[in-house]
């Protein structure tokens, strides 16, 4: 029995070692397969770019960001964030 919400979204639902569902595959048992995901061709022009804006946003300001986490408030009022800077709390390299 499915009870799932998700039956149009089969890469959500749960995923069980046995038929009978009695045992649940954790996550480090788990694989990938082309059923688990949304194929491209079902997604919406529009869905797909604002995905992908969110993905590169993610990115980027993560790696802006980077040398000024952990930082109070009046430190980045002082010293905005411009380029992309090493160091900071990690002492990482620029963009990393």
């Amino acid at each position: 029995m499915n009870t799932s919400v998700w039956s149009d979204k089969p890469w959500l639902d749960r995923h069980f070692h046995d038929v009978e569902q009695t045992s649940i595959t954790k996550p480090d048992e788990f694989e990938i397969s082309t059923k688990d995901y949304a194929h491209l061709s079902s997604i919406d022009d529009n869905s797909l770019d604002r995905i992908q804006g969110s993905m590169f946003g993610l990115a980027i300001g993560d790696a802006l960001g980077a040398h000024v986490e952990f930082r109070p408030r009046s430190f980045l009022v002082a010293s905005p964030v411009t380029d992309l800077i090493g160091g900071g709390t990690w002492g990482l390299q620029p963009g990393q």
